[in-house]
């Protein structure tokens, strides 16, 4: 008896980049036991994001549907789809990733094998313009991608960390959301909003609550990156919101006082020594201290 899969992309006012991503998910190779089929969530876009869906769905040999959210956020979003179906498998994408043609054979497989509630696979960088030259592999994990050579050279126990579980790669059972719940919705990005971490918080419930999490490195999606990403304020932004974030969501936090001044020592020095990566590193992590505190008092 076959196993039914769907495949979830949550997208907001990105026709462009999610026509690529409907074509990796189109041209997957799926074993005979997936009975496979794709969802898009058409969160609120404004452009040409239906159109674009609908006119790929009626050609695709996959099946595929799209379900419009009015609800703007990622987490109704990625709510949304569960919601919409009751397959037994739940995989998400972002919609500006491309899979590669084995992905979701790689994530089942790590799910069977491992018994896993939920996989995290690999997130590449797939940068649309140069990188400049101070963005190096440490400030990766700012934009929610992975080193590959570094994970693939370190011991494999080192890879199965929360710092290392990004939504745009991940698959879940549906029972994990009935046994740990959702995506919370009073957290996640919703325009301008400076509170994110939403996946985040719902993976520390699901292994703080007993559910089994891992790794899946051979099960690969390529995130595409554009240049206005690749800037010190698009990062300093995203590290603030995660901040905020952290503060929504509650438990132990690392953000004491001395984390500032520690890391503001810490630029300081790889600012003399004209280390930039490591500067700006450090800056992202006060940042994160800012906006922290100021989620501690938003929820006041």
């Amino acid at each position: 008896m076959s196993i039914k899969l769907t495949i979830a992309i949550p997208t907001h006012n990105r026709a462009a980049t999610v026509r690529d991503t409907l074509a990796s998910i189109a041209a997957l190779a799926l074993p005979s036991d997936l009975d496979a089929d794709c969802l898009v969530i058409d969160n609120a876009s404004t452009d040409e994001t239906a159109a674009a869906v609908d006119s790929f769905a009626r050609d695709s040999r996959l099946r595929m549907r799209r379900v419009f959210e009015p609800r703007l956020g990622s987490s109704f979003a990625r709510n949304r789809a569960v919601d919409e179906t009751r397959s037994e498998l739940l995989f998400f994408i972002d919609d500006d990733a491309i899979a590669e043609q084995d992905w979701a054979i790689r994530l089942f497989d790590a799910m069977q094998r491992r018994s896993l509630d939920v996989a995290c696979g690999m997130v590449l960088p797939r940068w649309l313009s140069e990188p400049p030259a101070w963005l190096g592999t440490s400030l990766w994990v700012k934009l929610a991608v992975h080193d590959q050579r570094a994970i693939a050279s370190a011991p494999a126990e080192s890879a199965e960390r929360l710092a290392n579980y990004f939504s745009a790669n991940v698959g879940f059972r549906r029972s994990a959301f009935e046994r740990f719940g959702k995506f919370r919705e009073d957290l996640g990005v919703v325009g301008g909003n400076p509170i994110s971490g939403e996946d985040t918080e719902l993976f520390e419930r699901i292994i703080g609550r007993g559910g089994t999490m891992g790794f899946a490195p051979d099960a690969i999606v390529h995130h595409m990156i554009p240049r206005e990403r690749m800037t010190r304020a698009y990062l300093r932004r995203k590290s603030f919101a995660y901040g905020v974030g952290s503060a929504f969501a509650g438990g132990r936090n690392h953000n004491r006082p001395d984390k500032l001044v520690k890391n503001a020592i810490r630029m300081i020095a790889a600012m003399s020594r004209g280390d930039s990566e490591r500067a700006i590193y450090h800056e992202l992590e006060c940042a994160n201290f800012f906006g922290y505190w100021r989620g501690r008092l938003l929820k006041r």
